[in-house]
């Protein structure tokens, strides 16, 4: 299983569009809301998530991230994984949007 398995099959449409519109801050990633969820999941998934997260904003935008979280690794981890949940229930919400 790889990252973008394990988020789709922990999380339903439903709960995916409310992440989508309210973020993972909201508690809505029930199974991520807690650092040692948040940072289990980035340490098993490291380089998949980064990879998919830079490949979409940029180098820049995890630098940004890091700054962000004042060089702090546990927060920086836990923003890395629920920036990359969000970005798989974006994706999935937004098939619902597209014309058939």
């Amino acid at each position: 299983m790889n990252a973008i398995q394990e988020i789709k099959e922990t999380y339903s449409l439903e709960d995916f569009q409310e992440i989508a519109n309210h973020g993972c801050q909201s508690g809505v990633c029930s199974q991520h809301i807690y650092y040692g969820d948040t940072i289990s999941f980035f340490e098993k998934y490291e380089d998949e998530v980064l990879d998919y997260i830079e490949s979409s904003y940029g180098t820049e935008f995890l630098v940004d991230l890091f700054k962000d979280a004042d060089a702090d690794l546990t927060t920086y981890k836990n923003n890395v994984t629920w920036c990359f949940i969000e970005m798989i229930a974006f994706e999935e919400t937004e098939a619902l949007l597209q014309p058939a």
